[in-house]
């Protein structure tokens, strides 16, 4: 396993290029906010770079991390910083990502599918992971706000669980 500490979710720069329809919700299904975040993510769509250890992939803001955020990212935050193992799916991008927390580190296994498959473990600072995950989601959360697409209301709903876990030390210190 790669000791390799680098974990980062980078919000790079916009892609303008845009090859998918855009969001539409015939039956009125979707709230405001849902209805809001994915448009954000269509019209302000951005690259996203992924390192972890010595791996980098970059990724899209639409799909890949609109769907990542929508399927309860904050919860999953909150799940990682309780001591539990979480798994991130990029279906648009063939890979996963699996991170078990075991004391102050958190194992992260890349796998890589689709035409050319590969695993890789790294072991990562627990703290840094956490951070790194709440900074991007207060990130891209609070530029959908900034942009006019959710309200702050709805971001700070949205993402609360994600920050409301007190038992990040207590877990530390087991």
């Amino acid at each position: 396993m790669n000791s390799n500490q680098k974990f980062n979710f980078k919000l790079s720069e916009r892609f303008l290029a845009n090859y998918a329809e855009p969001p539409e919700d015939p039956l009125g299904e979707l709230s405001h906010f849902e209805m809001g975040w994915r448009c954000f993510c269509f019209e302000f769509d951005h690259k996203v770079l992924i390192e972890i250890g010595d791996e980098k992939i970059e990724v899209f803001l639409d799909l890949d991390i609109c769907m990542m955020i929508e399927n309860n990212f904050p919860q999953e935050i909150a799940k990682l910083s309780q001591g539990k193992p979480i798994e991130i799916d990029f279906g648009e991008s063939w890979f996963t990502i699996m991170l078990l927390p075991i004391d102050n580190k958190i194992n992260c296994t890349w796998i890589k599918f689709g035409t050319s498959c590969w695993e890789k473990q790294f072991e990562c600072d627990r703290t840094h992971v956490l951070d790194v995950f709440r900074g991007f989601l207060q990130e891209v959360m609070q530029l959908a706000v900034d942009k006019g697409y959710i309200t702050l209301e709805e971001k700070e709903e949205f993402i609360s669980p994600a920050f409301a876990s007190s038992t990040d030390a207590a877990v530390l210190s087991k």
